[in-house]
């Protein structure tokens, strides 16, 4: 269903091409407003273009005027059908309503409306929620790099260990640095999704896994944390193929480095950690994403609480 003619400032906006109103939205982002992170920038170039590509598909000029409610529904309606995660779906809503409200409405002024305002973000509170890494899946991931004494499996130990004991994003702990991280009391700082900067610190056992990674750590000019056994920083698809290893090799198929995010929640909850903690650990803005991460631990312990805290 076409928009109705009222909600163009000039009715020749309908016919601007989407692509190109998505490489000067790009160009945006990069100046005015911000400068956005890299990685933000990207997830919106692959949201924007996956619309752009579900429009065309559909047999559709993919201008402005195809950018309608009922196309954005039909394209998060293949997703799912495609067996997309709920999380990155939603993540991609709402970039592409940023860009209709934020960027074509208000920035640009070509239309008198926001397009996409009836299309209802979407709400992960009620998802399924993630389990996390059990403790005998744990085990099974790390007893094997635990036990070798090869450069990879001593970095690969510490790595994983790092995940584990934080519950920082992957990339944050893949771009660590050597100079950030104090080797004595486990305390670093790293660069968070949005390019925010933070203090961590690591458990006794991660620290003494790093320590022992560093030991073997190839030496030189190279302040990336993670090395190569050539001494080159270990990229993000090196990471991603230790991740891969290490899942075929200990059987947990399961096993991907966001789920150490939602294994560090739910432990924590678990040892007695207040939501609100967990939410700072976690480094999300509103608590709604920890309620996601924590799921039916935080009710567990909700409910051994009621034993502790009782009126009678």
């Amino acid at each position: 269903m076409r928009h109705p003619e009222h909600v163009w400032v000039d009715p020749k906006y309908a016919q601007e091409p989407l692509g190109d109103l998505v490489e000067a939205y790009l160009s945006y982002l990069g100046g005015r407003a911000g400068p956005v992170s890299p990685e933000t920038t990207a997830k919106y170039r692959k949201s924007l273009a996956s619309l752009v590509g579900s429009i065309a598909g559909a047999g559709e000029a993919a201008v402005l005027c195809a950018l309608t409610p009922a196309a954005v529904n039909r394209w998060v309606a293949v997703q799912r059908l495609e067996g997309r995660a709920e999380e990155g779906i939603a993540s991609r809503l709402s970039a592409v309503k940023v860009f209709a409200r934020k960027y074509v409405f208000k920035y640009l002024e070509l239309t008198t409306v926001d397009l996409l305002e009836k299309v209802p973000r979407i709400s992960l509170v009620d998802q399924p929620v993630k389990a996390g890494l059990t403790e005998e899946e744990r085990d099974r991931l790390l007893s094997p790099l635990e036990a070798g004494q090869e450069y990879e499996d001593v970095r690969n130990g510490a790595f994983v260990k790092v995940m584990l004991s934080t519950g920082l994003r992957y990339k944050a702990v893949l771009t660590m640095r050597l100079g950030d991280l104090n080797e004595l009391t486990g305390e670093f700082r790293v660069v968070e999704k949005g390019g925010i900067e933070r203090p961590a610190q690591l458990t006794p056992n991660a620290l003494r896994a790093v320590r022992a990674y560093l030991r073997l750590r190839p030496r030189g000019g190279c302040d990336a944390l993670w090395l190569t056994e050539s001494g080159e920083p270990l990229s993000y698809w090196g990471g991603q193929s230790l991740i891969k290893r290490l899942k075929k090799r200990s059987g947990v198929k399961r096993f991907h480095a966001h789920l150490c995010r939602h294994t560090f929640g739910q432990v924590a909850i678990a040892k007695g950690a207040e939501r609100a903690l967990v939410q700072d650990m976690l480094g999300h803005k509103t608590d709604v994403m920890t309620r996601r991460y924590t799921g039916d631990v935080r009710k567990t312990t909700a409910a051994k609480g009621m034993a502790r805290y009782g009126a009678v």
